[in-house]
């Protein structure tokens, strides 16, 4: 048996966040890359001021794309917590992995209590990096564990666990 103890704080949707830019890094570039280009044409072929204006419109939205679209995303990211109550370092999270599935408890004060057991099937997929475990249950969510809040096992137990209960579909990187 393994278990974690960790909180449903901010520090876990922002892991979140950087995990999934992480993971489309060559999107945002593909996007800046397009712009940047159209705004190197816009140079060479321009006729008038108004094709120079372009010019430099997609010169500079090409440049400051993907930062701008990460600090739109944190921004974002900042509000949803503050409007979500149970996102909080007062939400325990307590979750246990055995041979029969996996347990997880979530808990804040005397406000909020709730209780998923779940087969390993449950779980469309689980990516390791080095901090973090992210379970996730569709293409679009995840549970997040923290690897340092290990309470009982260890880490070799819980990887041999996900090996051995979801194969190809537990990924590390």
């Amino acid at each position: 048996m393994v278990e974690f103890r960790t909180v449903l704080d901010s520090s876990k949707t922002k892991a979140v966040n950087n995990n999934t830019f992480k993971r489309f890094w060559w999107l945002f570039a593909l996007i800046s890359l397009i712009f940047i280009g159209l705004g190197i044409m816009g140079f060479l072929v321009r006729e008038d001021d108004g094709d120079l204006y372009y010019a430099i419109f997609c010169l500079v939205f090409g440049v400051l794309f993907a930062p701008l679209s990460y600090l739109l995303t944190l921004w974002l990211q900042k509000r949803i917590d503050k409007s979500a109550s149970y996102i909080s370092d007062k939400t325990e999270e307590i979750y246990t992995f055995d041979d029969d599935g996996i347990t997880m408890v979530q808990k804040k004060d005397d406000e909020f209590y709730s209780t998923t057991k779940a087969k390993y099937s449950y779980l469309y997929k689980v990516v390791e990096n080095k901090a973090y475990y992210f379970l996730y249950i569709s293409r679009m969510q995840c549970h997040i564990i923290d690897k340092a809040s290990i309470t009982q096992g260890s880490i070799s137990d819980m990887e041999n666990l996900l090996i051995m209960h979801l194969g190809d579909k537990f990924k590390r990187k």
